[in-house]
């Protein structure tokens, strides 16, 4: 857990405009979460976790993995980043947040917690 949530605040004080940032299962249930803004973290993961399972590899639309998903809404910049196929990273940030450096830093964290996970 520790390590978990070592690179979680290091995605939080490295993006600017961070709201909140979870390790989730599939599933959508939470391995550590820093939220201190009260982010319907639970909500969020347990959508974009069905999102994700409803559009994983099929014959019909020929996708592979999903690597990352992004939904831009009016009160969010919500990032989904796979670490494993059943382990993600979810990221919200402030409309004004820095997207690009949160795509760095979640393409940084999944090589620092991909062997803890697999």
């Amino acid at each position: 857990m520790a390590e978990f949530r070592q690179v979680l605040s290091g995605i939080r004080a490295r993006v600017e405009g961070t709201l909140a940032v979870s390790l989730i299962g599939l599933d959508g249930i939470a391995i550590d979460s820093i939220n201190e803004q009260h982010v319907p973290l639970d909500v969020l993961g347990a959508e974009f976790g069905g999102f994700v399972k409803s559009i994983r590899p099929n014959a019909e639309l020929d996708t592979g993995e999903v690597l990352q998903f992004s939904l831009v809404t009016e009160k969010y910049i919500t990032f989904l980043s796979s670490v494993t196929p059943e382990y993600f990273i979810l990221l919200v940030l402030r409309p004004d947040g820095n997207y690009g450096r949160a795509r760095f830093e979640l393409a940084r964290a999944k090589v620092l917690l991909r062997d803890e996970l697999i």
